[in-house]
């Protein structure tokens, strides 16, 4: 399975370096005194360096075969990046000044790692080429206590990284923060099935443990992982982005589901939109929220000139009426029923009244929608608030919107 290692490390190797540029941008534009963004920067740099210099099996010589200062450097990235994890954690977690003490102590204590390894390595060096079989592990002592202490380095400053996540995932109120935060915690879980399978190869191979047979299991959870921790800590970064095109197409949807009752109240009145609306849905493209809010404003006039138009809105059955009737269906049935019915001519209306006399209608809702007084004739009802603010309105009107293009058929075939 030797293919998969010139897959998933080039890929993933790729996707460190691009994170990397993405976050060396900031720190170029002016930034450097971020510490936390600078140990982000380090923390994507050394994953591409570890992944890079892995990529080709040619240049770190066999898997379980002969290994060289070429492999200690490789896992010394690794190192790097725990390292750099750590330090960006602590400066989130903690104010600069303490930060800053707190970042100064852990790398000094940190430092201890790379020095073992690079002495043992040495030591191990002195009674022959170390090799990564391991069936009679006191044939070199040196090597097997390299390894221990690497994958004990690479367990605690992931289960560090892991705990610090999650935990600092709950105290904040930043929405792409709290999910990347939780992204990196999860990666760093998955990658700990890499030095567990690097134990099992260094301690059970005596009792009859293959290797081979776990050893692109171990590494593909281990570039899984980085590539969460890569998804995870830059998700601050793009993730607003994503939650803004989210809500562009949810406007822009809405925008579209409105189209039915806008044109149906613009052909009635065609004066309820501006001579350089031409209603097209691509034309909504530039400026979407203003072409949102502009179609939201020529419904509710639309509406507010339904009152001088004939119609019985109970002649129109709106679907479900009955047992579990809704509103928005209401809404629809008595807009349909207007329009149908067509406009009253001039003179009076039933009650003596004129039609557009003021005292007929009352406001419904912060929007200021206007609604006819339930002792009416019959006339339609304008339209309901669909709530406090204006989301909340458009997500009202697209009910009724909806409604409308299922009960129009109805209300036209009442209407002829």
């Amino acid at each position: 399975m030797t293919g998969i290692t010139h897959i998933r490390y080039p890929i993933a190797a790729l996707a460190c370096w691009i994170a990397f540029a993405y976050t060396l941008v900031p720190l170029l534009r002016g930034h450097r005194r971020n510490a936390g963004l600078t140990a982000l920067c380090v923390s994507f740099g050394c994953q591409g360096m570890y992944l890079s210099m892995s990529t080709p099996v040619r240049w770190t010589g066999t898997l379980f075969g002969t290994i060289t200062w070429y492999n200690v450097s490789v896992q010394l990235w690794i190192i790097a990046v725990l390292a750099s994890q750590q330090i960006l954690l602590i400066h989130w977690i903690h104010p600069r000044a303490e930060a800053r003490v707190r970042a100064r102590r852990r790398l000094l204590l940190l430092a201890v790692v790379p020095v073992t390894m690079v002495v043992l390595f040495f030591l191990a060096t002195l009674q022959g080429p170390p090799r990564n079989v391991f069936k009679h592990p006191g044939d070199q002592p040196f090597f097997v206590a390299y390894q221990a202490a690497y994958l004990t380095a690479f367990v605690v400053g992931k289960v560090l990284v892991a705990r610090a996540c999650w935990h600092f995932a709950k105290l904040t109120d930043h929405a792409w923060v709290r999910r990347g935060l939780r992204i990196a915690a999860a990666g760093a879980a998955i990658e700990l099935v890499y030095p567990a399978g690097r134990y099992a190869d260094v301690f059970l191979a005596q009792y009859g443990w293959n290797p081979l047979r776990w050893s692109d299991v171990s590494r593909t959870t281990l570039t899984v992982g980085m590539v969460l921790n890569i998804v995870g800590w830059t998700a601050p970064l793009w993730g607003p982005r994503v939650s803004a095109a989210r809500s562009w197409l949810a406007d822009y949807r809405s925008y579209r589901l409105l189209r039915p009752l806008w044109l149906a109240l613009h052909q009635a009145h065609p004066e309820i939109s501006l001579p350089s609306s031409t209603g097209s849905d691509l034309s909504a493209l530039y400026d979407l929220r203003f072409h949102l809010h502009r179609r939201v404003i020529e419904i509710r006039d639309g509406c507010l000139a339904l009152r001088g138009h004939h119609g019985d809105p109970g002649a129109v059955p709106a679907p479900g009426r009955g047992a579990g009737e809704r509103p928005a269906e209401v809404e629809a049935a008595h807009i349909a029923a207007a329009l149908a019915a067509g406009p009253r001519g001039p003179g009076p209306v039933p009650d003596g009244r004129a039609t557009d006399a003021p005292d007929d209608l009352s406001v419904d809702g912060p929007a200021g929608t206007a609604r006819k007084r339930p002792d009416t004739d019959g006339a339609p009802v304008p339209m309901a608030a669909g709530g406090p603010d204006f989301s909340a309105d458009v997500a009202w009107l697209v009910q009724v919107s909806r409604a409308f293009a299922r009960v129009r058929p109805a209300a036209a075939r009442a209407g002829q």
